[in-house]
């Protein structure tokens, strides 16, 4: 019945989003939210290596009395898209990574003819 049901609000996420895999996992992400059985569905198969994710994690920090655990409530709104983007195999595109790369050659002429023009239109007046 779950696996049945899982399966047919994948099909149901799929249709939804014309077959757009990140969209459609979004969407599901969203429902399992909203829908326990849904979430239980979706999670059960990897219960067991989630809880020993968690075991072992309290089990290493459980020396250090003063650090506390930030837990996922400290994820940032985007981490859970880019969580989601890379294990679909989409590698999310980082905006700022190319913030430090000079303009392309013909930026840079088509701004000193700009201001070429500009000159010699203000000569042009005086």
């Amino acid at each position: 019945m779950t696996d049945e049901y899982v399966r047919d609000k994948i099909k149901e996420a799929l249709a939804s989003t014309d077959s757009d895999r990140h969209d459609a996992q979004k969407l599901l992400i969203t429902w399992a939210v909203r829908d326990p059985q849904l979430l239980l569905g979706i999670t059960k198969p990897h219960l067991k290596a989630i809880v020993a994710a968690l075991v072992e994690h309290a089990s290493r920090t459980k020396g250090e009395g003063s650090k506390a655990d930030s837990g996922p409530d400290q994820f940032s709104r985007t981490a859970i898209d880019d969580i989601v983007a890379s294990a679909s195999g989409r590698r999310t595109t980082d905006k700022r990574r190319n913030a430090n790369l000079p303009p392309p050659k013909s930026t840079e002429r088509q701004a000193n003819a700009m201001r070429k023009l500009a000159a010699a239109f203000t000569r042009k007046k005086k």
